[in-house]
C-alpha cells in the first residue's frame, strides 16, 4: 500500500508544507519591500540547498511555500517548475512496473503507445488541446532527463558529456521550432528526438515515454499516466481492498512515517501506531530512499512474510516484527456514534467507493435503533472517490431534483444526475466540510446546500471540480487517468477553485486528519466534541434547531 489514498475520479496529490521559522513569515505590513526581497533570497537559498543534495520533494515545499509569501518571485517559480520535473522523473524510475515493463517496451510498442495516449487526449480531454504544448512539455521533460544521474545511469551509460551536451543543444534547437498541426505530426516530432537520441547511443523507448510523460502533465494536475502498478492501485482503492499491510505512509527524513493504520489489517494487528516510523524492511534501512521504492519494499505476494524494524515516535526505541501480508478492507465509515442524550449521531465518511453507500446505510441504520434524530456526516478529509457513489448517497436525503451536472466533449461526459424523489432519510442534517473536502465530497456537500437539504459547517472546500476517467491502454499495461469532464451544483454553481462556503464558518483550530491520511486508528481530536471545535459548533447549531425537528 502506498502512501496516497487518493480518490479514483477526484483524488490530489499534497507534496506537504514547509512550516516557516520565527521571521520568516512575518504579517502584512510589517515589513519593507527591501526586507522582503531579503527573505525571498534567503528561501530560494534554502531551496537551492535542498536542489544540490537532490530533495526535490523538500526544494518543492521550500519554494511552494515561497511563493504563497511573494507570487511574484519568477527565480522561484522557474526553480519550482525545474524541482517538480526531477521529482516526477524519480518517482517514475523508483516504479518496479515502469523500470521492469515500460521501459523494456521494444521501439514500435512504444510509439504506439505514444500515438494511443495523444488519441485519447485528442478525442477525451475535456478541452481541445493543441499538441505543440504537449510536445514542448515533453521537450522539457527531456531536457531535465538529459541533466538527471537518475535517467543517465538507466539509459545512458557509456554516453560522454560532449554528447549529452550536443543532444541537448539539438533538442532545444527543435524546440524553439515547433509545428504539429496534427497527430501525426507530433508523432514526427517523438521520432526526430528518438534519432537524435539514437546517434549518442540512447534507446528509443526512454525517449517516447517521456514525450508520454509530458504530454500527460502538461493537461493539468489530476491527468496522469499510470505505470501498471499505479493501475492496479488504483483498482484496488475502488474495490476499498488490496493486499498489504494496511498501513498509509509518508516520506520522512527518519524513514516511512506512518500517518495511517487500518483497523483489522496486519499493522493494526501487530500494534503499529500513527506516529512511529517503519526504519528497516528485512533488514534493510529505508533512510534515504524515495517513497515508492520504499513502499515497494513493503509490497509482496499475498501470504507472504516481511520484516519490519519500527521506531516509536520519541525515536528511543526500535522493535523488529514479522507480519504477513494479506488483503485488507479499507472501510470509508471510519466513525459512528451517538454524540448526546438528545438523540444526535455522527458518521464519519472518508471516501466514496463502491462500497461507501451501503457502509452508510448500515452505520445510520445502527444509529437510527439507538435512537438518532439527527445527524451530522463529517466529511472532511475526504477527498472524493466515486462520482456514481456520490450521486447514490447524495439520492437518499433529497425529496427531487438535479444532484450534480457534469459538462464534457466526448460522448456520454455532459450528463445531469437527479434525485429519484424516494428519500430514504429524511431527518436534519449538518455537514462538516474543511479544505481537505474535495470533489466528491463537494458534490454531495454543495447537493444538499444547494436544496437546502443540510447545514455546511467549517471551512471551504477544496475546490476541485472535474471528473477524470480511467482508460485501460491496448498497447502496453498501463492506464490514462484523464480529465474528461467539469461537474456544477443544482444552482449550477462551478465547484473548480471556488469549492463549497460553509452556511456556519468555524475557525480551524485542529486538523481534520494527520497530513496524508484520512484511515487514521486513533480516537484523536477528531469527533470528540470537547476537542474538536467545528463539531462543538455543528452539536450547539443542532441544539438551537432539535426542538424544531421533533
Amino acid at each position: 500500500m502506498r502512501r496516497v489514498f487518493a480518490a479514483l475520479l477526484f483524488g490530489q496529490l499534497v507534496l506537504g508544507s514547509v512550516v516557516w521559522a520565527a521571521g520568516d513569515s512575518p504579517g502584512p505590513g510589517s515589513v519593507s519591500e527591501s526586507d522582503a526581497a531579503i527573505a525571498a533570497k534567503a528561501a530560494l537559498e534554502r531551496g537551492l540547498d535542498q536542489e544540490r543534495s537532490r530533495n526535490w520533494a523538500g526544494a518543492i515545499e521550500v519554494y511552494q511555500t515561497a511563493l504563497e509569501r511573494w507570487p511574484s518571485q519568477t527565480d522561484i517559480s522557474r526553480r519550482l517548475r525545474l524541482c517538480e520535473l526531477h521529482y516526477k522523473l524519480n518517482r517514475r524510475y523508483s516504479d518496479i512496473s515502469f523500470r521492469n515493463v515500460l521501459l523494456h517496451l521494444p521501439r514500435e510498442q512504444a510509439l504506439e503507445l505514444y500515438d494511443e495516449v495523444l488519441e485519447r487526449i485528442q478525442g477525451n480531454y475535456v478541452d481541445a488541446v493543441p499538441f505543440e504544448p504537449l510536445l514542448r512539455h515533453a521537450l522539457d521533460n527531456l531536457e531535465v532527463a538529459l541533466r538527471d544521474p537518475v535517467f543517465l545511469k538507466t539509459n545512458a551509460v557509456g554516453v560522454t558529456q560532449e554528447q549529452i551536451l550536443w543532444l541537448r543543444d539539438g533538442l532545444k534547437r527543435r524546440r524553439a521550432s515547433l509545428n504539429a498541426p496534427d497527430r501525426p505530426a507530433a508523432l514526427g516530432v517523438a521520432a526526430e528526438s528518438e534519432q537524435l537520441a539514437a546517434q549518442v547511443g540512447i534507446s528509443s523507448t526512454p525517449i517516447y515515454l517521456e514525450y508520454i510523460y509530458g504530454a500527460c502533465d502538461a493537461l493539468d494536475d489530476f491527468s496522469s499516466y499510470l505505470t501498471p502498478d499505479k493501475l492496479e492501485d488504483l483498482y484496488a482503492m475502488i474495490d476499498g481492498n488490496f493486499v498489504g499491510l494496511g498501513v498509509e505512509l509518508k516520506l520522512d527524513p527518519k524513514g516511512l512515517k506512518l500517518v495511517g493504520v487500518i483497523h483489522g489489517g496486519p499493522a493494526w494487528e501487530a500494534g503499529l501506531k500513527v506516529g512511529e516510523w517503519i526504519v528497516e524492511v528485512d533488514g534493510r534501512a529505508v533512510k534515504g530512499l524515495g517513497l515508492d521504492e520504499a513502499a515497494n519494499r513493503l509490497s509482496g505476494e499475498e501470504g507472504s512474510l516481511v520484516e519490519l524494524g519500527v521506531a516509536t515516535s520519541d525515536g528511543k526505541d526500535v522493535r523488529r516484527l514479522k507480519l504477513t501480508r494479506r488483503h485488507v478492507d479499507v472501510e470509508s465509515v471510519q466513525n459512528r456514534k451517538l454524540i448526546d442524550r438528545t438523540g444526535l449521531g455522527y458518521v464519519q465518511l472518508t471516501g466514496f467507493q463502491k462500497t461507501s453507500t451501503e457502509e452508510l446505510e448500515r452505520a445510520i441504520t445502527a444509529l437510527e435503533a439507538e435512537g438518532m434524530r439527527a445527524l451530522v456526516l463529517d466529511l472532511r478529509g475526504n477527498p472524493g472517490g466515486l462520482l456514481n457513489v456520490a450521486v447514490e448517497i447524495a439520492e437518499r436525503f433529497l425529496e427531487g431534483g438535479l444532484i450534480v451536472s457534469t459538462r464534457g466533449r466526448a460522448a456520454g461526459q455532459s450528463q445531469a444526475y437527479s434525485a429519484s424523489g424516494r428519500p430514504r432519510w429524511r431527518f436534519p442534517l449538518y455537514v462538516l466540510t474543511d479544505r481537505d473536502s474535495a470533489s466528491a465530497s463537494e458534490i454531495l456537500a454543495g447537493a444538499l446546500q444547494d436544496h437546502r437539504r443540510a447545514l455546511v459547517i467549517g471551512t471551504r472546500t477544496y475546490g476541485k471540480g472535474s471528473v477524470q476517467s480511467i482508460f485501460a491502454l491496448r498497447s502496453a499495461p498501463a492506464g490514462l487517468k484523464l480529465t474528461t469532464a467539469k461537474f456544477y451544483s443544482p444552482l449550477d454553481r462551478p465547484y473548480s477553485e471556488q469549492g463549497v462556503s460553509p452556511d456556519f464558518p468555524v475557525e480551524l483550530r485542529v486538523a481534520a486528519k494527520p497530513a496524508g491520511g484520512s484511515v487514521v486508528d486513533h480516537a484523536g481530536a477528531i469527533g470528540d466534541p470537547k476537542l474538536d471545535p467545528v463539531l462543538a459548533a455543528a452539536i450547539r447549531i443542532a441544539a438551537e434547531r432539535m426542538p424544531q425537528s421533533r
